[in-house]
């Protein structure tokens, strides 16, 4: 179970076989098996040896409706189950299918502390991250590399708030527009693979002695320049103290995950050149960066001379954190693949244990009733007949535990709406093949005890008792 539970499980490390849990399902085990052995036993040892000769063998009809409904219950509790997780494999299914908004493909991202001291100017910081560009670059199967800051993709988010150039000012920061702000540099668009709608996206010459420039995204661009084309226009971000002039328009990327991007307070983005970050701020933030690199095969497989040419650079400078996009990109998916693995294993329990009962229960009912179906035969009763009459009994208890079932899921399901995404919690198509399958099941249990009873002898039946 642990090697499938997702690594952003909390403190999965910890789990491990607890003798206590253990011994304590063990108890529960054995008591179960005690208290339903029970009752038959004490019944057994209070037995009328009359009345059992008068019933002639068939079972008391008490007994065959608990049994009927105890089966009828198992059916129930394994359509719910089925239910739940053919609703999450639909979710899964659905969010796989979603676009992120980069290419997680050959991509991997990780942080680097930048040793630094306090005389450490502006200029030595950006000639220092050059030069880290360069080496990254002169890697065999780097496609394109890009210092970034800010928000990452579903590892880190920030934002800035801002004002349009032309709108009165707000009167202060909390009253101003808030859009997610990523720093990045040329290669950022290549090694994330972000679609550039229109316009162009940051380049080298971009640099800290050219106009400031920003990229936006298309919900930045509809939010605030609906019916407007954004290239051209300014926007004035305060804590950087600086206007900055749209170039380009890029595609939305899913920040807050899969499903969760629609409900987040902040979906507009913008892209800010690396290098145009203010004097001030540049020796603070070069403590800590954040890489992106695009490569031509597995990205993991360059980390060993990404190391290599960091160490080159400096000794002092750390890498750590180090994911690739197609990591971080699942990890957004793993609590709801970890539900939808829970429930996948309670419901194919649920479902073998519904069906041994179903068959237990059937081949039960046949040997009560084997003079019952020698007589039938014996009256004209042909192989089909046996196969409805033994097959129907399986049927209706399923039937029964599939319409209790699917009132039970209906209620439950609401309970697991907020886990669900491209499926409604009564989406009809997950309920009527659940049940359809639960049915068939139900039919292929019955049939084994029904081939039995369609071989009976009439002879040998008659003679039974």
């Amino acid at each position: 179970m642990l090697k499938v539970m997702p690594s952003v499980l909390p403190r999965a490390n910890e789990i491990s076989m607890d003798s206590r849990v253990l011994l304590f399902t063990a108890a529960m085990s054995l008591m179960a098996g005690i208290v339903f052995g029970l009752s038959p036993a004490l019944k057994t040892a209070r037995i009328n040896l009359v009345e059992v000769i008068k019933e002639g063998g068939g079972g008391s009809g008490v007994r065959n409706r608990l049994h009927r409904i105890f089966v009828a219950g198992e059916v129930a509790i394994a359509l719910v189950l089925l239910v739940g997780a053919g609703l999450m494999l639909r979710t899964m299914a659905a969010l796989w299918r979603v676009d992120p908004g980069f290419n997680p493909s050959h991509a991997i991202t990780f942080s680097l502390s930048l040793p630094s001291s306090p005389s450490t100017n502006a200029a030595e910081t950006r000639a220092r991250l050059r030069h880290f560009d360069e080496k990254m670059q002169s890697i065999p199967g780097v496609q394109a590399v890009s210092i970034t800051l800010g928000s990452r993709p579903m590892i880190h988010d920030s934002s800035l708030p801002f004002w349009i150039e032309g709108e009165p000012k707000p009167a202060h920061d909390n009253a101003m527009h808030q859009a997610m702000f990523y720093l990045a540099e040329a290669g950022f668009q290549q090694a994330m693979g972000i679609m550039l709608k229109r316009g162009r996206f940051i380049t080298m010459q971009d640099d800290e002695t050219a106009p400031v420039v920003i990229d936006i995204d298309d919900v930045f661009a509809r939010t605030y320049f609906p019916g407007q084309d954004p290239i051209g226009q300014r926007v004035n971000l305060t804590q950087f103290n600086v206007q900055a002039e749209i170039i380009g328009v890029v595609g939305h990327v899913k920040q807050w995950g899969a499903a969760a991007d629609a409900e987040s307070a902040i979906e507009a983005q913008f892209f800010y050149p690396f290098m145009q970050l203010p004097e001030k701020l540049m020796p603070m933030v070069a403590n800590g960066v954040a890489i992106v690199l695009r490569t031509q095969g597995d990205p993991a497989a360059v980390m060993g001379a990404v190391r290599q040419a960091v160490k080159t650079i400096d000794p002092r400078e750390v890498i750590y954190n180090v994911e690739t996009m197609q990591e971080v990109w699942s990890s957004s998916m793993a609590a709801r693949r970890l539900f939808m693995i829970l429930l996948a294993a309670l419901a194919a329990l649920a479902l073998v244990l519904a069906c041994g009962g179903m068959y237990g229960v059937i081949s039960c009912l046949v040997g009560q009733r084997t003079q019952e179906i020698g007589v039938r035969v014996a009256l004209g009763a042909q192989r089909r007949d046996i196969l409805r009459l033994v097959v129907g009994e399986g049927a209706n208890m399923a039937l029964v535990g599939a319409a209790i079932g699917i009132a039970a899921a209906l209620t439950l399901a609401r309970l697991m709406a907020n886990q669900l995404f491209g499926v409604t919690a009564h989406d009809p198509l997950t309920f009527a093949g659940v049940a359809l399958l639960l049915i068939l099941v139900a039919l292929a249990a019955s049939y084994i005890p029904a081939r039995r009873a369609m071989r009976v002898d009439p002879i040998v039946a008659l003679r039974y008792e």
